[in-house]
């Protein structure tokens, strides 16, 4: 009796012995399957194991995970936040963007995954009516544990996030919280020595959110082994090759791209593969899971403060997103902002950047299509005109429907007459000119004689909307009056919006702008003439500035704004172009020769 009662002492006393955070996840965490496309025992992607040993790690305070959509990065979050709470209980606040948000998480995420989690079920206070879960402790927004408890809060005001201190804090898209209620949850660790700040988001801009929490971080990449040259590699969208060029990480058969431009999804999704940036291998969606389980996380800031770590993971590692579906989503997003903003943020873990970060002229011969100067492209052609003191800029731009775009060709010529040539030389279906500036009134004239096929225009840097026609008379300026009468149509056009367009089509962020072979460089050197930059204001704060290159004229760059804004106003390439695309005079469609991107 006596052995007996020493024995149930020493192991009352005894240290506890804990399993590993990944190895408990796997015993205890299960998904149901209105929860996961991946019910059942919860399995963690590899990359998923070190964040969450970070979770356990006294050395480490701040966790910042900047991942892609589909890569279980809430899942990884919670299931660990399961172990820290069972076997290291201390006061939670999660904070989520809306208290909408918080509440419908909670109640069809996280509190049927708690039940599910035998040792979190157990911290659970039982009711002593029913002898089970007690509600009134445990409910949607507040869980009152025996030994802790985690709160779930919207971050709709400052009175959301202040109260009692708390050890661990949440903060779930942070990119959709205000900075100064951000701030302010802060205030709830301030003071104690263990603590642990676990935060995530998608990111949107470059500073202020998820994005810059990463790069205050450790700036941990993901690299796996190729498994052709073994070499350890980080899968990105686009890559530098052998030899030093840009390219795209994804390729598929040519023959995916069809004669009209458009592509042949079938076969761009069964022939997608990712290229080794050492090796050039081809690396399929089968080669994924080996390269997962041989991958490891490797910091790129050495600078970083200590105990903060920071997690950049794109959906190229997601075992759930195929190369395919990637490629298949691009090809049809990538023309416009909208999408392309969407892809970046949700698919790539980046920000946008409205200061367009392909802003090298030196990649600009990607634009280029093998085709000549001078060869007719595209279904309609327009013509654009920079109005000078002396002379004119212009270009011609050929437009396919589903938005693609080729330089045809561009110049300086001396007067209308010139002008007119290049309309009938290459088969244009409109033109617009540049009506500002100190030769106003003569271009309104030549317009006018002009107007069946002609549009005036002017820039603005302010505008409600994207652009506005009005009706003008060329002799007194005047808009009122009868419709038609005496009048030529005259486009008013928001330059912000249509610069940045350019800026993104020239970068390459945007598919479907080209530029004929060997493009001559006085070309580029105006169309990249316009860039904008990041500067600090006095009080801090931080804005984008466009600028100019010095000694750089940018008559070409204002060429190809009129001729977006133009295009996508008389229908080309706009969602409604069926509809609206008979304002031009259709023209046969020219052959075009097919390239792999263009």
């Amino acid at each position: 009796m006596d052995s007996l009662l020493h024995n149930s002492v020493g192991n009352l006393f005894a240290p506890r012995k804990l399993k590993n955070i990944v190895e408990w996840i796997y015993d205890n965490c299960y998904l149901r399957d209105n929860i996961s496309e991946l019910p059942g025992h919860l399995k963690i992607f590899p990359y998923g194991k070190e964040p969450l040993e970070s979770m356990v790690d006294p050395m480490v305070q701040k966790i910042t995970l900047c991942w892609g959509s589909q890569s279980s990065k809430t899942t990884t979050i919670y299931s660990g936040l399961a172990y820290l709470l069972s076997e290291f209980p201390k006061d939670t606040l999660w904070i989520m963007p809306s208290a909408e948000n918080a509440r419908n998480f909670s109640r069809g995420r996280w509190l049927p995954f708690m039940e599910d989690c035998k040792p979190l079920r157990e911290q659970c206070p039982v009711s002593a009516d029913s002898g089970n879960i007690d509600r009134e402790k445990i409910t949607n927004m507040r869980q009152e544990f025996l030994s802790c408890c985690l709160t779930f809060t919207g971050a709709g005001s400052e009175n959301n996030v202040k109260s009692a201190p708390v050890a661990y804090l949440v903060l779930d898209e942070i990119d959709e919280i205000d900075p100064d209620i951000r701030l302010a949850s802060l205030e709830r660790i301030k003071g104690r020595r263990e603590y642990k700040i676990i935060q995530t988001s998608t990111p949107k801009e470059m500073s202020g959110g998820i994005w810059e929490e990463y790069l205050q971080g450790d700036q941990r990449k993901f690299l796996v082994p190729c498994p052709h040259c073994k070499e350890n590699i980080e899968l990105t969208w686009r890559q530098k090759d052998k030899e030093g060029k840009t390219r795209y990480s994804l390729a598929f058969d040519e023959d995916a791209k069809m004669e009209d431009g458009s592509y042949d999804f079938l076969k761009v999704a069964s022939t997608t593969y990712y290229r080794c940036q050492k090796c050039d291998g081809k690396i399929l969606d089968a080669h994924k899971p080996e390269m997962l389980k041989g991958g490891s996380w490797e910091a790129m800031n050495p600078q970083a403060p200590v105990g903060h770590r920071s997690y950049h993971l794109n959906s190229l590692y997601a075992p759930a997103v195929s190369f395919s579906a990637l490629m298949v989503s691009w090809l049809q997003v990538s023309s416009t902002l909208h999408g392309l903003r969407k892809f970046i943020q949700g698919n790539m873990a980046e920000p946008w950047s409205e200061d367009s970060a392909f802003q090298d002229q030196n990649d600009s011969h990607e634009l280029e299509q093998p085709y000549e100067r001078g060869n007719l492209q595209g279904e309609y052609r327009l013509l654009a005109v920079d109005t000078q003191t002396d002379h004119f800029r212009y270009i011609v731009r050929g437009f396919d429907r589903d938005n693609k775009s080729y330089l045809i060709d561009y110049g300086s010529v001396a007067g209308f007459k010139d002008l007119d040539e290049k309309f009938a030389q290459f088969h244009c279906s409109k033109a617009i000119i540049d009506c500002a500036g100190d030769r106003t009134q003569e271009v309104y004239e030549e317009v006018y004689k002009r107007r069946n096929h002609w549009f005036g225009s002017r820039g603005w840097k302010n505008m409600a909307e994207p652009y506005r026609l009005q009706q003008k008379d060329p002799f007194t300026g005047n808009t009122k009056g009868r419709a038609g009468q005496g009048k030529f149509l005259y486009l008013h056009i928001n330059k912000t919006v249509w610069e940045q367009e350019i800026a993104q089509l020239r970068g390459m962020k945007m598919q479907g702008f080209y530029t004929f072979k060997d493009t001559p460089k006085d070309y580029y050197d105006e169309l990249f003439a316009v860039y904008w930059t990041k500067e600090t204001d006095r009080s801090g704060h931080i804005k984008v500035v466009k600028k100019k290159k010095r000694h750089k004229g940018d008559h070409y760059f204002d060429c190809e704004c009129m001729a977006r804004a133009l295009a996508k106003f008389i229908g080309i390439g706009r969602v409604d172009s069926e509809n609206s695309v008979n304002k031009v005079r259709k023209k046969p469609k020219i052959p075009q020769k097919s390239g792999f991107w263009g």
